[in-house]
């Protein structure tokens, strides 16, 4: 079995440091918690990029940064996959490369809103264009994310080991998330607004945070199953 102290650590600091970067820099210091919302006209938009501007390209160079740590937490999570499946790991596999997608789509929206900061001298329907463009990206293909949550579940079900690493219930809840991610395909029909537009009920508040709470939740039941292991290795 792999060593999994140090992936613990490796997945904690990676954590921490992408809630800080990407979430800090793109909810906090750009400013787009909660997203403007896409009723905004051109002008609206230009302004906000405007009067925003320092801040927008400091906050979303921060969190494109963030995204790259976003990687070694998904990649360790196959490693530990890999251990609970008997021959090829395809889940783990199949997480994975799910997670290269999340993190592709999670940061090319960062450079399509920074190019939209970057000149704003720029036509205000220009900025309006990329500014869509980014949301659109940013929001619609959160299947990728949905998949690594399926290929968890499944994985967290068909353990068999005496003490799974995942719990049950954990395996539960993650199918139950990703399936509260289903609806963010329809972000491009709500050119208004709505419970499915990029700022809605559905597409953001519930497709983005209930992940992020599953992923604190997780990371903490695992870091307990590491202390608990060595405390029970120490105590023979």
């Amino acid at each position: 079995m792999t060593n999994r102290k140090p992936l613990i650590i490796v997945a904690a600091v990676s954590m921490v440091m992408t809630t800080l970067l990407y979430v800090g820099g793109m909810f906090v210091i750009a400013g787009f918690l909660p997203p403007p919302p896409p009723e905004l006209g051109q002008a609206e938009l230009a302004a906000f990029y405007y009067n925003n501007h320092t801040s927008i390209i400091t906050g979303l160079t921060m969190a494109l940064v963030g995204t790259g740590f976003m990687l070694p937490l998904c990649i360790i999570g196959s490693v530990f996959l890999a251990e609970s499946e008997e021959g090829f790991p395809f889940f783990a596999v199949m997480q994975g490369l799910c997670a290269v997608v999340t993190v592709l789509f999670t940061a090319f929206p960062n450079f399509i809103w920074l190019a939209a900061a970057f000149r704003i001298d720029r036509p205000p329907e220009m900025i309006a264009l990329l500014h869509d463009l980014g949301w659109i990206m940013w929001a619609t293909p959160s299947w990728g994310f949905a998949f690594q949550l399926i290929c968890v579940g499944v994985c967290g079900l068909r353990d068999k080991r005496p003490q799974p690493f995942i719990p049950r219930w954990m395996s539960y809840l993650a199918l139950w998330v990703a399936i509260g991610m289903a609806y963010t395909p329809l972000v491009p029909f709500y050119t208004v607004s709505g419970p499915f537009a990029w700022n809605g009920l559905f597409s953001f508040w519930i497709a983005f945070f209930s992940p992020i709470f599953w992923i604190i939740l997780v990371s903490f039941l695992a870091i307990g199953n590491i202390v608990k292991n060595n405390h029970q290795k120490v105590a023979a």
